[in-house]
């Protein structure tokens, strides 16, 4: 029990610096540039839309829950062994995730591009255990759990999945990497295919349908974007897309009553 409480306690220390630096990346911002600046900066046709970043509304926003819960155990006594037994199993990779965002924003915002992508695949591995620990929607489960741990993990794993991709690609931008021959509108479209393919592994074998959604998000935002150029090679990415968006959506539909029914 002690130890259940220092745990809890260091997520709820760890998420709220997580959520400070956030606000000073954008409120300062920090090294004078915002994060939609600096992803302005390397061009490229993978970059969504700067509304789909309103995502991290719902991921921190859910989060707060996550942690609202933690705090309340510590008062509420029916539902601090609930909570306990969520907390113990994630154990440390919360407050792990934590930081590495903080150290990806950081090396982000300081340019640091090839640091940040190593940062971003760290945060993306640490998200990756959560699934794998907490057995989401493959496992048995009390609905608190479900609702305060898998649904935001999903949608935290879904975003940073896309987001890993984007990464790379603005590493490859700012290496001036030539692709091989292949054009740029090409690769965004391999980028789109291979974000399908791990999102129907992903889908279909966890059943994780808010990460599904997460990624029909992220693939609107791209569709979105490339429809405000209006060219004939944006359109050809927006045709990409918006058939992976429809496939995704069929995968989410299959698999929505099944993660219900655990």
């Amino acid at each position: 029990m002690k130890n259940t409480a220092i745990l809890k306690i260091s997520n709820i220390v760890s998420f709220f610096s997580m959520v400070y630096v956030n606000y000073l990346s954008n409120a300062l911002p920090i090294n004078g540039k915002t994060a939609g600046e600096l992803s302005d900066k390397y061009v490229n046709y993978f970059v969504p839309a700067g509304t789909t970043f309103a995502v991290w509304g719902v991921i921190y926003g859910w989060l707060t829950v996550f942690i609202g819960f933690q705090i309340a155990s510590f008062f509420v006594e029916n539902i601090s062994k609930k909570v306990d037994e969520i907390v113990s199993n994630i154990s440390w990779l919360f407050v792990l995730s934590c930081f590495l965002n903080i150290f990806w924003l950081l090396s982000w915002h300081y340019e640091m591009v090839l640091l940040s992508v190593f940062m971003m695949l760290l945060f993306l591995a640490v998200l990756v255990f959560i699934l794998i620990k907490t057995r989401n929607g493959i496992s048995k489960t009390n609905n608190l759990e479900k609702w305060i741990s898998h649904a935001p993990f999903s949608i935290y794993l879904g975003w940073i999945s896309i987001a890993t991709i984007a990464n790379v690609t603005a590493l490859l931008v700012n290496i001036q990497w030539t692709g091989f021959g292949i054009d740029g509108a090409m690769w965004a479209k391999i980028m789109i295919v291979i974000g399908l393919i791990v999102t129907t592994y992903v889908v279909l074998s966890r059943n994780a349908v808010f990460y599904g959604l997460t990624v029909i998000w992220a693939f609107w935002g791209i569709h979105l974007k490339r429809s405000m150029v209006g060219d004939e090679i944006s359109a050809s990415i927006e045709n990409v897309a918006f058939l992976c968006i429809g496939i995704v959506i069929l995968l989410v539909i299959l698999r929505f009553k099944k993660w219900l029914s655990y």
